[in-house]
């Protein structure tokens, strides 16, 4: 039993995790990644979403997720993806995030690079936080556990968009986590602002 601050638990979870996921090999990470995919296409809530939100990936520590993004265009679905804002303003945190509606798949393969973690990010788009239409979001995060607990990079980005959006509309969508199975741990300790996912789909489970 620990004594640590629960932020400073949190803090050397996320350090071992980030530790483990270098390990990871590039074959590993496809093959997961498409076993991800084709359970994801099979999930009942993603069927009847018609708005998604899609999280752009690092390139050797999350779930591939262009292959999703691609499926979402050919099912006709509305494709949002992250935009990270380093500027205040009013009723959001100092940073938060943004997420924007993608007009085509060949938009987001001319987005650049940008901000701290060099993603493709857009720059421009109907914000759901502004529109309200958003069925699913797809959360990254550095660790999962089975009751359905995530674990992000530390910057709140998530979590704070889905308590502006639930503020604002009184309804969240419904968010579900994609994991490889070395971000599947026993458990994970949460504080109030925490969003419990709906699903988390790995290469081998829905849970």
């Amino acid at each position: 039993m620990t004594n640590l601050p629960l932020k400073e638990v949190k803090r050397q979870l996320r350090k071992q995790l980030k530790s483990n996921l270098k390990t990871i090999t590039q074959d590993s990470l496809i093959k997961q990644s498409h076993l991800i995919h084709q359970n994801l296409l099979n999930h009942e809530f993603f069927k009847t979403a018609n708005n998604i939100a899609v999280f752009m990936n690092m390139p050797d520590s999350e779930v591939k997720t262009m292959e999703i993004i691609e499926s979402c265009f050919k099912l006709g679905k509305s494709v949002y993806l992250p935009r990270c804002n380093y500027v205040s303003s009013p009723g959001r945190k100092s940073n938060y995030m943004s997420l924007l509606e993608m007009p085509s798949l060949e938009a987001i393969h001319q987005l650049k690079p940008q901000g701290k973690y060099q993603l493709l990010e857009p720059l421009t788009g109907n914000d759901a936080i502004e529109t309200g239409i958003l069925d699913l979001i797809i959360v990254p995060g550095v660790a999962f556990d089975k009751n359905k607990n995530r674990m992000g990079h530390g910057a709140g980005f998530y979590d704070e968009f889905i308590t502006t959006f639930h503020n604002k509309f009184k309804r969240k969508p419904y968010l579900l986590g994609v994991a490889l199975q070395e971000q599947i741990v026993d458990y994970i300790p949460t504080e109030p602002h925490d969003w419990k996912l709906d699903s988390i789909i790995t290469s081998t489970n829905v849970y």
